[in-house]
């Protein structure tokens, strides 16, 4: 893939080499630049050229080839550039010194130091023709490697001739010689962010650079490295276009390094041995200590297993941390270590291992237990199937379930393998499965239970299908090939994916004592339908030993509103957190519930534009996911619109249908999106539309969203004098709005019972409750909109709306900011004055003037940011607007001063 070249965030670095070139004409420089593979030496030096050339410069590049290492090769390395442009400098005066340096270097002899001298003094010559003629430049590129051509380097360097050398650091001779050493230290992430943009020619998703991050550790503010990697993503597909931003489209696989990247480079030319020992440190936990087992397994010595070490380390591929583990500098190059080794050769490295950790046992030195059960783990079916290392491996597990319970999991799914079935497989399975839910881990759940042999009777089979399918967004039958007659859980499965709307609600119950932490079930169908019951409106009951009981008083003590909350959300993996408990569950990293979660955890706290990219993480998540996908874009245009991105909220919102279960959240961004009705006519349109989006939504048996349009729908009622619609929409959720009542059928929790009563009654203590419940929950976002629901209706409103103006603020959301200054003015509030640093102003808009400031452009602002350019172009618009300032240049201007803190106030 062919790009223009790219420099971003190196504009110091630029200026210095420039300085540089023009200090050189009163005197010879030699400059250095430093820094590490991939940190863009070659691009700096690239784009210095450019402009040196466009200057008039002459610009002398030396090849980067191996010599033999003998300094007169360097002095010929200069000789061929030097006659590759003679007809440039078209001086006949230079034909002698050219000549000499021909001739001495054609000798085959050794190079004596009289030699030696003679081929400097006739180089240094032929610079100095050359720099009384025109401004000229000599150019190497990782002079490091090659260490012969420093000689020659130093000899060029003469008046109005400047030579600029690359290397990783700053020794040895190079120290000396340069007069100038410019450093390139890693990119920060809003460079990194700024060097795709330009790359790609989109804007890039905030998920695609947490994951090249994660994956290229140190490495990932070298910005050749960041580019190498990414355009091997996008010639594999596994990076496009997704909701208008460059995306990774498949962010559960692994990121490799490029091939061809320098580390790898490096670890070849060490050898085999050298690329085995990184590929060990690569695929499992290897210490110091294991050199001496590395050596036996691949029948080699422990001292030359010690310096190929030591080169690795030298040349960056391994680093050794403090406490003696070894490992490769990144995860992304332990990827590709592993892939270019190939399964089968790692397993079998793994097999060797175990080996030789087996005949040092038995010759009495005793193995490290956990080690050993990484290497028969890993050896998988190479090793014979022995039921003693079954036992062993789960006795090594059950020490460890505390302490590393992932690593324990993958001991237990070895120990299955070796088990050979019977009532000890069926252990191994249960405490299997029980510890993937208990880690997160769904997609190897679901490998687990469609590993296990057709027609194996186990009573958490089912239950572990069940959760696979829904995390990993697959039909049940796709998981589990046989569900259990009669077993009512698979409908919800159906049903959550794909909305289906002829999957059955949950059958009754059959009768069922309360679990306790003590039940040896994965998760009952008790504990099922509760999750169920959450997203849904059934008032399910079940029969108990000691009588009917509601469902969620047959299971253990439990607070249902966060149920409910969640549930209204449609979170679902908040759902499950809170019926199994931490103990027994955790939040998958992958998938699309986990995705899903995510952008509504980015949500509470106030992350409007993480909330659209978690957003389209989910649309990528992959599955029969319908369900969350549709959702998640809701809540995107929601995040959209909050951020004064009215039309990029549109886009998101038409691609939702209006029909259940996205009706009654549908509504509700819509009509936040829309603004305040101008008449009472229009309000009393939009309640009716929202009755019957409630109606639909409830008769579908799912509360999502339902909370949310209960109150905004409440609020316009009150604010337009319609109480009859609004007591009408309160009744179809089972609301009681009367004094001391908080019952609601099980359909909305009390915190929104207590939110319509606020804005129906201008209940000032209930209002306080509301808003204490939702502080409670540390959602910024909701906790703006109900200090505005209530600000708008009470009879003091000052603090309420205050503190909503702030909220909307420290969030970065102008829609929300806007209504509430938009209530205080209808409300007659004058917001007080401040004089303090930059408070009239909101975060977003603080950095906006401030780039504008330093003078960035609207699509350098954008892309910094993480906004559109038209975003930035609107909230321009309103600080010109709020300021009185008409230019950019006038608002940077006034930003010195605390006027425009004054006016914005």
């Amino acid at each position: 893939m062919q790009r223009k070249q790219v420099l971003t965030g190196r504009r110091t670095q630029l200026g210095a080499l420039d300085a540089a070139y023009r200090q050189a004409s009163a005197g010879g420089r030699f400059a250095l630049v430093t820094g590490a593979a991939g940190t863009g030496r070659t691009a700096l030096l690239t784009a210095a050229s450019g402009a040196w050339q466009a200057a008039g410069a002459a610009v002398l590049r030396v090849p980067s080839e191996p010599g033999s290492g003998c300094p007169v090769d360097g002095f010929a390395a200069l000789l061929s550039v030097l006659r590759e442009h003679y007809g440039r400098f078209a001086n006949p005066m230079l034909a002698g010194p050219l000549s000499t340096i021909g001739a001495l270097c054609a000798d085959a002899g050794a190079p004596s130091p009289g030699r030696l001298a003679l081929l400097a003094q006739e180089t240094s010559a032929a610079f100095g023709l050359i720099g009384r003629q025109l401004p000229t430049v000599l150019v190497a590129d990782d002079v490091d490697d090659t260490p012969w051509l420093v000689a020659a380097l130093a000899a060029a360097v003469r008046d109005n001739c400047l030579v600029v050398a690359a290397s990783r650091t700053a020794t040895g001779r190079l120290a000396v010689l340069a007069d100038k050493v410019v450093d390139l230290p890693a990119l920060d992430p809003a460079a990194v962010r700024e060097l795709l943009t330009r790359w790609h020619g989109t804007p890039v998703d905030d998920a695609v650079l947490a994951a090249l991050g994660a994956a290229l550790g140190p490495l990932a503010g070298h910005p050749a490295t960041v580019l190498q990697t990414a355009a091997e993503l996008a010639d594999t597909g596994r990076l496009g276009v997704f909701g208008g931003h460059l995306c990774l489209l498949d962010p559960q696989t692994t990121i490799s390094l490029a091939a061809e990247h320098p580390l790898m480079t490096a670890a070849r030319r060490r050898g085999t041995s050298a690329v085995r020992l990184a590929t060990m440190a690569a695929a499992t936990r290897f210490h110091v200590g294991d050199l001496p087992l590395f050596a036996n397994a691949t029948l080699g010595r422990a001292d030359d297993a010690g310096r190929v070490l030591d080169g690795l380390v030298t040349d960056g591929v391994l680093v050794v941390q403090p406490d003696d583990v070894i490992s490769p500098r990144c995860p992304a190059l332990a990827a590709r270590l592993i892939a270019d080794a190939g399964a089968a050769a790692v397993t079998r490295l793994h097999r060797a291992y175990a080996a030789a950790m087996l005949r040092r046992s038995g010759s009495g030195v005793p193995a490290d237990r956990a080690t050993l059960a990484d290497h028969v783990t890993s050896a998988g079916g190479t090793l014979p199937v022995d039921r003693r290392t079954a036992f062993a491996l789960v006795a090594t597990a059950t020490e460890a379930m505390e302490r590393e319970p992932a690593r324990a999991a993958d001991w237990l799914d070895a120990a299955l393998r070796h088990s050979g079935g019977g009532p000890a497989g069926a252990d191994i399975l249960a405490r299997l499965l029980r510890l993937l839910v208990r880690t997160g881990q769904f997609a190897r759940l679901g490998d687990v239970v469609r590993a296990v042999p057709a027609g194996t009777d186990h009573p958490d089979l089912a239950a572990a299908g069940t959760l696979a399918a829904l995390h990993i967004g697959v039909p049940l039958t796709r998981v589990l090939r046989t569900p259990p007659d009669g077993w009512p859980v698979p409908a919800m499965v159906d049903r959550w994916l794909t909305a289906n709307p002829t999957a059955a609600d949950l059958p009754p119950l059959a009768p069922a004592d309360a679990p306790t932490d003590a039940t040896p079930s994965l998760v009952t169908d008790v504990e099922f339908a509760l999750a169920g019951w959450a997203c849904g409106t059934a008032d399910l009951r079940v029969a108990t030993a000691d009588g009917t009981r509601r469902l969620v008083d047959a299971v253990r003590p439990l607070d249902t509103d966060p149920l409910l909350i969640a549930g209204a959300m449609g979170d679902l993996a908040q759902v499950l957190l809170l019926t199994l408990g931490p103990g027994r569950y955790r939040v998958p990293g992958d998938g699309p519930l986990a995705a899903y979660h995510r952008m509504l955890v980015s949500r509470a706290r106030g992350d409007l534009p993480g909330v659209v990219s978690a957003a389209r993480q989910v649309g990528l998540a992959g599955g029969a996911a319908t369900v969350s996908r549709r959702l998640a874009r809701l809540w995107a245009a929601e995040s959209l619109a909050l951020q004064g991105r009215s039309e990029d909220a549109a886009v998101w919102l038409a691609s939702v249908p209006d029909e259940p279960p996205y009706a009654a959240l549908r509504w509700w961004v819509a009509n936040g999106a829309a603004g305040e009705p101008g008449t009472a006519a229009e309000a009393e349109r939009r309640i009716d539309a929202a009755h019957r989006a409630c109606r639909r939504q409830l008769s579908f048996g799912s509360r999502i969203g339902v909370d949310r349009l209960l109150v905004r729908a409440a609020g316009l009622a009150a604010r337009f004098g319609l109480p009859k619609q609004g007591a009408e929409i309160a009744r179809l959720v089972g609301v009681d709005l009367a004094p001391g009542r908080h019952d609601s059928a099980g359909v909305v929790d009390r915190g929104t019972i207590g939110m319509v009563r606020a804005v129906t009654t201008a209940d000032v203590s209930g209002a306080a409750e509301a808003i204490d419940s939702i502080r409670a929950r540390d959602d910024r976002v909701e906790l703006g909109y109900a200090l505005l629901g209530i600000g708008r209706v009470v009879d003091d409103p000052h603090q309420w709306l205050f503190e909503a103006v702030n909220t909307a603020e420290e969030i970065g959301a102008p829609w929300l900011r806007d209504a509430a200054v938009d209530a205080m003015r209808v409300r007659g509030v004058r917001r007080p004055r401040s004089r303090a640093p930059r408070t009239g102003l909101s975060p977003v808009e603080t950095q906006i003037v401030e780039l504008v400031r330093r003078g960035r452009t609207n699509r350098q602002i954008a892309v910094q940011i993480r906004l559109s350019e038209k975003t930035v172009e609107n909230y321009l618009t309103r600080l010109f607007t709020r300021t009185g300032c008409r230019s950019r240049v006038e608002l940077a201007a006034a930003s010195f001063t605390s006027d425009i803190l004054d006016i914005a106030s």
